[in-house]
């Protein structure tokens, strides 16, 4: 379905979470009812109590998703998921106030249902005790819910509201994801050394879960770091300190035969047919690729010229040698064969740049070099090196508007 435009998308998962507690409202009624007679059935019960549940969450990624709307934001759609719930963004808010306005909306609403929920419970105590305490549950897991979320750690609602307000008070949207990354390991060592005081008193079970929250806390900020840190690299390099010469040169008078020497020393099955340019007096006029080969009987290729299959060398996808890594990164993921020509400050073609070039020059910056044969196999593949996420990563510097801080 979708609301307002929005589709709404339900993860399996989530059907767990609606039998789980379908289940556990239904024990807990036929608990508190003690085997009386009833109208109301234990089924039924739970099966409210956990579509209340799931109204709540879907109000909390509404919330966020109509602010971000009234901000100039398109929400893609929003899903439900055993977690909780997630409004995936078009883009990140560009202001701090509008970030913090979006990352803030969704816990008022859980904490607004929370309040609403337990004031009615508090009022039906006498009239109605069923209804009353189904509504005491919802709003005690509203409140769980709300207040889990204003956890400053990213990236929870609490961790996005600590980055805005970061960013709003030093004008460095960066500033405030490193506060929010700190943030997040102190919360991850003070959740491990709760655990491990739980475990001194033998307190086995709130040691493991405090252990295990410290864990995942800890795991999700040094993503985030390095995530970063990948951010920094692919704004700090350009093109021209990472461009490769994967293509050859010939006059464009030469006969086609020419190419069958060049098809003939291919040495590996290369996903990428190698560019050839064309020169004219020393002047770039356009390129050829070894297909036309298969178009020739082998007796006319002395007799036909490349000049006669040239093609305009500006239909190759090209981008400038001054770019910075990640916007190669945007536009060599629209191309069919992921590799782009690099083109000089005065338009003249410089060198070629593909997905192994950018893997290979990030994971250098990080210290790692790679041996040649796990390079001629993401090369093969036409893939980044050792499955770098590369192109997300460079998607959600497009979607934060990515901007080295000066």
């Amino acid at each position: 379905m979708k609301i307002r435009g929005i589709p709404l998308r339900i993860h399996p998962s989530w059907f767990l979470v609606f039998l789980y507690f379908t289940l556990s409202a239904r024990d807990q009624f036929e608990t508190l009812l003690d085997g009386q007679p009833s109208i109301w059935n234990g089924w039924v019960i739970g099966a409210f109590t956990s579509s209340l549940l799931f109204l709540s969450v879907l109000l909390h990624e509404l919330a966020h998703s109509f602010v971000a709307i009234g901000e100039g934001i398109k929400v893609r759609d929003i899903t439900l998921f055993f977690l909780g719930g997630m409004a995936n963004l078009e883009k990140e808010c560009p202001t701090s106030k509008g970030s913090l306005k979006i990352a803030i909306s969704g816990p008022f609403v859980s904490l607004l249902l929370a309040f609403l929920m337990i004031l009615l419970s508090n009022n039906l105590s006498e009239s109605n005790f069923i209804i009353s305490n189904l509504f005491k549950q919802v709003g005690s897991l509203n409140l769980l819910i709300g207040i889990f979320n204003l956890l400053p750690i990213m990236p929870l609602d609490g961790g996005v509201i600590l980055k805005s307000l970061i960013w709003y008070f030093t004008g460095s949207k960066r500033a405030g994801i490193k506060v929010a990354i700190i943030s997040a390991r102190l919360i991850s060592f003070i959740a491990v050394f709760i655990g491990i005081f739980s475990l001194l008193r033998g307190n086995l079970y709130v040691a493991i879960c405090f252990s295990i929250i410290g864990l995942f806390v800890f795991s999700s900020s040094k993503s985030q770091s390095q995530i970063i840190k990948i951010q920094n690299i692919l704004s700090e390099l350009y093109v021209n300190q990472v461009c490769s010469r994967s293509f050859r040169v010939l006059e464009d008078d030469l006969p086609v035969k020419v190419l069958s020497k060049y098809n003939s020393l291919k040495k590996d099955n290369i996903f990428n047919e190698e560019w050839i340019l064309l020169c004219r007096e020393g002047r770039w006029v356009g390129y050829v690729n070894e297909k036309i080969l298969k178009n020739i009987s082998v007796q006319n290729w002395d007799k036909k010229f490349l000049y006669e299959f040239l093609i305009p060398i500006n239909e190759l996808p090209s981008i400038s040698e001054k770019e910075s890594l990640w916007k190669a990164i945007i536009k060599i993921e629209k191309t069919k064969d992921g590799r782009l020509l690099v083109l000089s400050v005065s338009g003249l073609p410089l060198g070629t740049l593909d997905r192994v070039d950018i893997g290979k020059a990030v994971l250098k910056k990080v210290g790692l070099n790679l041996p040649d044969q796990l390079i001629k196999i993401a090369r093969k593949e036409n893939i980044y090196p050792l499955g770098l996420n590369l192109q997300n990563i460079a998607q959600s510097m497009v979607a934060s508007d990515f901007k080295e801080d000066q």
